[in-house]
C-alpha cells in the first residue's frame, strides 16, 4: 500500500472509515468487465497505484470492500495460514459449519453449488456469476443451515468468548466521536421495536440477507439466486410472521 501520510488502522478498516477506494468501483472505472477473472494480486496492484484517499481516515463513513480484503490479507500475514485455512480451523470446523469456505479458486469445483442468474432487457434469464480468486469483502459459499449454526454462536459463545463478541458487536465512530450504527461487519439497528443485526450481500447475481433479534432468539436467514430479488425485503416479510410489531 501506497503512504497516503495518514495512519489507518484496522478499526478503520472493519467500519469503513478508511478513506481507501472500493476495489469494485475502482476496477469498473478501470473498465474491468463482469466476467473478468479478479485475483487478489489484480486488487493490491490496483491499490498501489492510488494516490490519494477519498478522505482523511476517521472523518467519514463509506462501505469500502477493500477494507475486509486488505484485513483478510493481513491476517494471512500474521497468522502465516490462508484466510479459507484459518476460517476452516478456528470457526468452521468447530461449529460444524460443514458446506462453509471462503472460496479462493474459480474453478474449483463445489458440490451442489448453485448458479446465479440476471434478466436481460427483454427478460430473459442469463447466468451471473462473479470470477473471484480473491476473499475477504466475497466469496464466501454457506448454506442457510450453516449460518443457522453461526447465528446460534452468537448465544453460546462457543467459539470466541464474551470479550470477542462485546469487540465485533462494538460500532464504530468517527474522529468527531460521531456514533455509527456498523459494527465488526454487522449492522445494528432496530426494526418494529427489536434491536437488530445484521448484513446483506450482493455478487453478480447472488443475493442474500441475515437479520438477528439476539433478544428474541431469532434470526431470518435469505439466500437468493436471482440479481433482482430483495432479501432484506424478504427478510422483514418473514420476521413479520413471527414477530409482532412493538412500534404501533
Amino acid at each position: 500500500m501506497p503512504n497516503f501520510g495518514h495512519t489507518i488502522t484496522f478499526n478503520h478498516l472493519i467500519h469503513h472509515t478508511s478513506g481507501i477506494r472500493d476495489q469494485w468501483s475502482l476496477q469498473w472505472l478501470a473498465g474491468w468487465r463482469s466476467d473478468d477473472l479478479i485475483t487478489e494480486k489484480d486488487i493490491l496492484d490496483m491499490l498501489a497505484r492510488q494516490k490519494s484517499l477519498n478522505f482523511l481516515p476517521g472523518e467519514e463513513y463509506l462501505y469500502s470492500n477493500t477494507g475486509f480484503t486488505l484485513a483478510g490479507i493481513a491476517g494471512k500475514r500474521i497468522t502465516g495460514v490462508s484466510l479459507r485455512d484459518y476460517a476452516v480451523s478456528v470457526f468452521f470446523k468447530p461449529l460444524a459449519m460443514t458446506n462453509t469456505h471462503f472460496h479462493s479458486d474459480h474453478s474449483e469445483i463445489t458440490p451442489n453449488r448453485t448458479s446465479a442468474y440476471y434478466k436481460d432487457d427483454k427478460g430473459k434469464l442469463k447466468i451471473s456469476i462473479p470470477f473471484f480468486d480473491n476473499y475477504g469483502a466475497t466469496s464466501l459459499f454457506t448454506t442457510v443451515g450453516d449460518l443457522a449454526k453461526w447465528d446460534e454462536n452468537f448465544y453460546t459463545k462457543k467459539i470466541g468468548g464474551d470479550a470477542f463478541f462485546k469487540l465485533m458487536l462494538l460500532t464504530g465512530e468517527l474522529n468527531d466521536q460521531t456514533a455509527q450504527n456498523y459494527a465488526s461487519g454487522l449492522i445494528t439497528g432496530s426494526y418494529h421495536g427489536y434491536k437488530t443485526e445484521g448484513h446483506a450481500g450482493a455478487d453478480a447475481g447472488y443475493r442474500t440477507n441475515i437479520l438477528r433479534f439476539p433478544d428474541e432468539h431469532f434470526s431470518v436467514i435469505v439466500f437468493a439466486n436471482l440479481a433482482n430479488i430483495n432479501p432484506s425485503l424478504l427478510s422483514n416479510k418473514l420476521a413479520d410472521l413471527f414477530l409482532k410489531d412493538k412500534s404501533i
